[in-house]
């Protein structure tokens, strides 16, 4: 009999990752190695940090996870050198594509035009009356 129960994800996260490499493994000639490594980026005047950008580097992914500038530094293309920052680094290593999510308060025109392409929406997420767009780049 299957009974489940909450478990520290310690504990369950190595029997996952070796599903995964089997899957892996089942599916490609060549197992492809997660090398996940988390990628942080700040922005600086002076000694003083103005912004930046947080992604993870899996397989031949980049995910930005967070992209912020100061409210008074925002008009001068820091944002969007952060941008060019994490796709210099990702056509070095290989990278396919850049992937990353905003919402409908934030930056979806930004995105855009910095050549990133809408692939997916979900609506009232996270909370009523807001969207969540899925954004990708193919390097």
């Amino acid at each position: 009999m299957i009974n489940f129960k909450k478990v520290e994800q310690g504990t369950l996260e190595s029997t996952i990752n070796d599903i995964f490499k089997e899957q892996n493994e089942q599916h490609f000639e060549e197992t492809l190695e997660r090398h996940a490594e988390v990628i942080a980026i700040g922005a600086y005047d002076g000694e003083k940090i103005i912004g930046g950008i947080i992604a993870k580097k899996e397989y031949q992914n980049i995910h930005v996870s967070m992209l912020a500038v100061s409210n008074e530094y925002r008009g001068q293309d820091i944002g969007s050198q952060l941008l060019m920052e994490i796709e210099k680094l990702g056509r070095e290593s290989g990278i396919i594509n850049l992937t990353l999510t905003t919402r409908s308060y934030q930056a979806v025109e930004f995105y855009k035009k910095a050549g990133f392409s809408v692939f997916g929406t979900l609506d009232d997420m996270p909370m009523q009356g807001v969207t969540k767009y899925y954004f990708n780049k193919r390097l």
